[in-house]
């Protein structure tokens, strides 16, 4: 049994690698590239390079194909899979997360709002002043 190396694992495959490991023709991957707008290749030095995630997708593709699905079907049972929601990806986003916006307090009092929000106010009137200021000499 052939040892995987992950240290040496490539993080794009190029279209003739992609070709060989699912045993399909350049021209057939070209065609799916136009029908499938999941799949966009990595353009470097004006060459097409795939992901490993694009290739799960190609793969997927090929295997639907032989079970006999058009690829109208194929797209139709891509796009109802199941996609991490919303929530998850924008938490996986955040550089920042402290910046993130938060519910509005307008139905609160004053003396409600958090001390931490209250001081990032402060530091934006400051600076909107201070950007006042500069165009006005201006």
């Amino acid at each position: 049994m052939k040892r995987e190396n992950k240290k040496h694992d490539p993080l794009f495959l190029s279209v003739r690698e992609v070709c060989r490991i699912l045993q399909i023709k350049p021209h057939i991957l070209d065609y799916w590239e136009k029908r499938f707008p999941e799949i966009k290749p990595h353009k470097i030095a004006k060459r097409n390079f795939y992901k490993k995630e694009q290739l799960k997708l190609l793969y997927q593709i090929k295997r639907l194909l032989e079970e006999g699905y058009s690829l109208d079907g194929i797209r139709k049972k891509i796009l109802t899979q199941e996609r991490p929601s919303s929530e998850t990806r924008e938490e996986g986003l955040s550089l920042f997360p402290e910046f993130e916006i938060k519910k509005r307090y307008s139905h609160k009092k004053p003396s409600e709002i958090p001390k931490k929000e209250e001081k990032w106010r402060k530091i934006i009137r400051e600076v909107l002043s201070e950007l006042k200021a500069i165009y006005r000499s201006l």
